[in-house]
């Protein structure tokens, strides 16, 4: 579920920001991180077999089961924050997403991880609960949104359930020069 959380905060991230072109030209962006939050609520997730791998430089796959204990719908909220590195300062970019929203949206991010997994087709949301796997999804560094000034950055992003527990959540440490 942690991977099925970073994909989906990922995708919340990816489908409010878009790719945006900053002075005319795209940005060369690397991924330093993907560190998913061990604080899960397990009334929501169960991780199984669910692993974040560094494929090469710029890529990391995800790939394993997961199993969504309750049923997943636009009572889960989830929401990004971009922040640089240092920490210093407001939120460069933030944003906020009903799950279902996001999940039948039809953003390519979204699309390729319906296409990676055993998760419901577009339409498919509620999300019920039950065991899904993902085979190989990847995150490379062109999905990323390309308006932000050279630097160091945190994605943060989440999905709280309907009582306000953070469900799953993970990290993405970026440069984009």
């Amino acid at each position: 579920m942690m991977l099925y959380m970073g994909l989906f905060s990922w995708t919340v991230f990816l489908q409010m920001s878009g790719n945006l072109i900053a002075n005319g030209a795209m940005y060369d962006a690397i991924i330093d991180s993907f560190e998913p939050d061990s604080e899960i609520d397990s009334n929501y997730l169960k991780l199984g077999t669910l692993r974040v791998t560094r494929k090469k430089r710029n890529c990391f796959v995800i790939t394993g089961d997961f199993e969504l204990i309750k049923n997943w719908g636009n009572d889960n909220v989830a929401t990004y924050e971009i922040k640089r590195a240092t920490g210093n300062g407001p939120p460069v970019m933030s944003g906020k997403s009903s799950f279902c929203d996001l999940y039948n949206s039809d953003a390519a991010v979204v699309d390729a991880v319906r296409k990676a997994s055993s998760m419901p087709p577009k339409g498919g949301c509620p999300i019920p609960k039950g065991k899904y796997t993902v085979d190989g999804f990847e995150l490379k560094e062109e999905d990323l949104p390309m308006m932000l000034p050279a630097g160091q950055y945190v994605v943060s992003a989440k999905v709280d359930s309907v009582q306000g527990t953070q469900v799953v959540a993970y990290k993405v440490y970026i440069t984009v020069k």
